[in-house]
């Protein structure tokens, strides 16, 4: 541990961010995402020197991108951060100093030094809908407590820019949407096994849909089973991916009383492999949350050419603008009619299949402007801005 005091970053000096790395080390889709391919584009950027915070008792691997320095040992973080906070040292510390401290998660890091926090959404404020009370609590205090210290909060959108900028009574000068990319999605090469296999499931079982979504209340998969359920015998396969998290008993049993369940196919976590290759194979990537701080889904199946279709919703408008179709959360009947258009577009005349390469054309036309680099540079735009405003 460093004993020398931590100094503003001088005129022409490399700028030295600390990102709390800990999602990307234990999170593969999410936050986990965000911060591991934001750190990626920071690392590679002339001027910054980056500081990744990442211990973690739990056995996964430990890298850093090219350039960055990582502290993290096999140690339980939330009592090495306590310990750091009690001693009233910060922990950037323990990286040999740094200019701004970047909040990745719901939870503070000690420091001395100028502040920057993402907030993604504020579903949970004041509200225990999607995520249990005592959760609610934790992240809903949080981000009060970064609305009176940090001297910048980002968010993944405008519409939750805007959000917290009223909810929690925040300048909107300081709040400042950094759009998430999307290029990592194409670099995703499909498992040509796993492609083999669905080639030969679509050629003898018909189409099928596909989400990629953790099993929560706030993704609302339940709405995607009843408008399976308005189909009936039309009603094509379904292939959800993704593990359970809060509310996944609820989804659990209307799908175990549902008369489409032998339509429906459970296939919990799958690598990245797995996860292009059912994008090219299916007729559309179905998924409409409740609500969303970035939509990322949607976009990256828009980016790799798969028709999307998600949520009517002022955060999903903003993101996939006219690259998927949208219907509001609860309309399963809509939902019933998209998925039909979908079937449609996939279907073998020439005239579906032009449109829908038109469609998919605008789509990809679209998602290509979401980079990490767009990202890393509005990210470095806010740094400088805290660095100098909190020094």
């Amino acid at each position: 541990m460093s004993s020398r005091p931590t100094r503003p970053a001088q005129p022409g000096a490399p700028l030295a961010p600390l990102l709390d790395y800990r999602p990307a080390l234990v999170g593969g889709q999410g936050v986990g995402r965000y911060v591991r391919e934001l750190a990626a584009a920071l690392a590679s950027t002339d001027g910054v020197d980056l500081r990744l915070f990442g211990p973690t008792r739990q056995r996964v691997p430990r890298s850093a991108p090219p350039g960055a320095r990582l502290f993290a040992p096999r140690l339980p973080s939330k009592a090495l951060t306590a310990l750091v906070g009690a001693t009233g040292l910060g922990v950037e510390r323990l990286l040999g100093g740094g200019d701004v401290v970047h909040h990745t998660q719901y939870r503070r890091l000690p420091t001395g030094r100028p502040e920057v926090a993402m907030i993604h959404d504020l579903v949970f404020l004041d509200s225990d809908r999607y995520v249990s009370p005592r959760v609610a609590r934790r992240m809903s205090a949080f981000v009060r407590e970064a609305a009176r210290r940090c001297a910048v909060l980002l968010t993944p959108s405008e519409a939750v820019a805007d959000e917290v900028a009223e909810r929690l009574e925040v300048d909107r000068s300081r709040v400042r949407a950094t759009h998430l990319g999307v290029d990592h999605a194409l670099r995703m090469v499909a498992d040509g096994t796993v492609a083999a296999r669905l080639s030969a499931e679509v050629e003898r079982d018909g189409p099928f849909l596909f989400t990629a979504a953790r099993i929560e209340t706030r993704k609302n998969l339940e709405v995607i089973l009843r408008a399976l359920e308005r189909l009936g015998p039309d009603a094509p396969r379904w292939k959800v991916a993704g593990v359970p998290g809060e509310g996944a008993e609820a989804f659990e049993m209307a799908l175990a009383a549902s008369p489409v369940s032998d339509r429906v196919e459970r296939l919990g976590h799958v690598s990245e492999g797995a996860l292009r290759a059912h994008l090219d194979a299916c007729s559309a990537f179905v998924l409409v949350p409740h609500d969303e701080g970035f939509g990322l889904a949607p976009l990256e199946a828009m980016a790799v050419g798969c028709p999307a279709i998600s949520s009517d919703v002022p955060v999903v408008r903003e993101v996939c603008g006219g690259g998927a179709d949208l219907v509001a959360p609860g309309d399963d009947e809509a939902l019933a009619a998209a998925i039909l258009r979908a079937l449609e577009a996939s279907g073998k005349s020439a005239s579906s299949r032009e449109d829908a390469a038109g469609r998919s054309r605008l789509a990809v036309d679209h998602a290509s402007r979401f980079t990490w680099a767009g990202t890393a540079a509005q990210t470095l735009a806010a740094y400088r801005f805290a660095a100098r405003d909190g020094a």
